[in-house]
């Protein structure tokens, strides 16, 4: 079947609609949006892009989702009322050289050749209202269909782009690099201050951002020049289901010693994520207070092992265990198994301008949190009496705050009270949701 003609419905015998059955479609097509999203990871890995399909879907428009594919997986299919089209799953064979050759020129122009032949399909075959691209390294390859095709581009910036990529790499030397060629071409080609002046290109230039908190769109609009009315925050909220009603994980509770007062962290493990102060708080508390922290994730590589040596070298290894992996499935009950939850976040440009789901995760399931003190989590930890913020980077303070709660229980059921009802009222998915349909509706009128 060629391009040309692929989906389009065949000719019919069928009775011919009636005037009035015709104008009810148009009316209906004419109120809906198709909103095709692009993800340069796997589908269904992440949350962010799930939700935002969802409530657009439930908004009444359509979605196609363009994003990799693994060997395997179906070049196209339709999975929960998403439309999914795979880069790299197409079952043929790719020469060496062509492969060669896209990466190069994505390396050169952060333009990636494969995905603009796609989009061209895509966007030739049906009639698409904008292109919505999640993060940094897509947005110019969907400019090139903006001019090809006329189509609006919005631009879904989870994270400061540049200033995550720095910590990424902070962990590995100069030798490290020189013996990981990715790592040595992605420095060499991508250094940062070329990553921050694609970052203000592509923040002036999209038709409209998307951003996680309020920090973050005053990074856009400050150090990027963005248009105030060009930047709407969609927050990285909770759906409530998951995680409001959950019972503790019998697994869990069962692995922790008894009457254990359980602080958990639940999420990647790397520097960036202060999870060195939590190991050393747990080294300045006293033992009476029972704590017991609960490391929960993985992805660390070096930096794990260094917790684990950190553990051993303040002969705290019997109070901390490393879960490993756990499936999201499982994370409600994790964390309503603890009595605090942790985002011990160090302060850098990156953290100070983004907030993750676990904070309203945690604070949905009713227990308190305790945060460092960069700006997104204080100021939402400040403002809704949800849990305590400490010194980011300093796990004596961590030490004295989480002391205090676990010696006062009637202060952790109030603070996880707070959290609770703050999600119920404010920091919810529903109405981030409909923050996002409300956007995309003005930006198409």
């Amino acid at each position: 079947m060629s391009v040309e003609t692929e989906g389009r419905p065949a000719a019919s015998t069928e009775r011919p609609e009636s005037d009035v059955e015709r104008n009810h479609a148009t009316d209906e097509r004419d109120a809906s949006l198709h909103v095709c999203m692009l993800l340069a990871d796997t589908y269904p890995d992440d949350i962010r892009v799930r939700k935002e399909a969802e409530a657009l879907l439930a908004g009444g428009h359509r979605v196609t989702l363009l994003c990799s594919g693994r060997d395997g997986q179906p070049a196209r299919e339709t999975v929960a009322g998403i439309d999914i089209v795979r880069v790299g799953s197409d079952g043929g064979p790719v020469s060496t050289l062509v492969r060669a050759g896209d990466v190069a020129c994505n390396l050169l122009t952060v333009i990636r050749p494969r995905w603009v032949r796609t989009l061209d399909e895509l966007l030739d075959e049906s009639d698409v209202d904008a292109l919505h691209v999640h993060d940094l390294p897509l947005v110019r390859t969907a400019f090139v269909a903006r001019r090809r095709h006329g189509v609006r581009v919005v631009a879904d910036l989870h994270e400061n782009f540049p200033e995550a990529v720095r910590q990424w790499r902070r962990p590995y030397s100069t030798v490290d690099t020189l013996k990981r060629p990715g790592l040595l071409v992605g420095r060499l080609c991508r250094p940062i201050r070329r990553l921050k002046r694609l970052e203000k290109r592509c923040v002036t230039r999209a038709d409209h951002v998307v951003t996680v908190v309020e920090e973050a769109r005053e990074h856009y609009l400050v150090d990027c020049g963005a248009i105030a009315k060009h930047v709407t925050v969609v927050g990285n909220t909770v759906e409530r289901a998951a995680f409001a009603d959950a019972e503790a994980d019998s697994k869990i509770v069962a692995d922790l010693p008894d009457d254990a007062f359980v602080v958990t962290y639940v999420g990647g493990f790397g520097a960036h994520r202060g999870l060195d102060a939590t190991v050393e708080a747990v080294a300045a508390m006293d033992e009476s207070t029972n704590v017991h922290l609960l490391l929960v994730g993985s992805g660390g590589g070096p930096y794990e092992e260094r917790l684990r040596a950190l553990a051993r070298k303040y002969g705290v290894d019997d109070r901390v265990t490393f879960t490993g992996w756990v499936d999201f499935e499982r994370v409600p009950g994790v964390v309503a198994a603890s009595d605090v939850c942790l985002v011990p976040h160090a302060s850098t440009p990156h953290t100070e301008t983004t907030v993750p789901h676990k904070l309203f995760q945690y604070m949905a399931t009713g227990t308190p949190v305790v945060t460092s003190d960069v700006a997104p989590l204080a100021r939402i930890v400040s403002k809704t009496d949800a849990g305590r913020t400490f010194a980011a980077g300093d796990g004596a303070s961590l030490g004295v705050v989480l002391s205090e709660l676990a010696r006062n229980p009637e202060a952790c059921r109030r603070l996880g009270e707070n959290g609770r009802r703050a999600v119920e009222t404010t920091y919810n998915w529903e109405r981030d949701g409909e923050r996002l349909c409300r956007m995309y509706e003005r930006l198409c009128e």
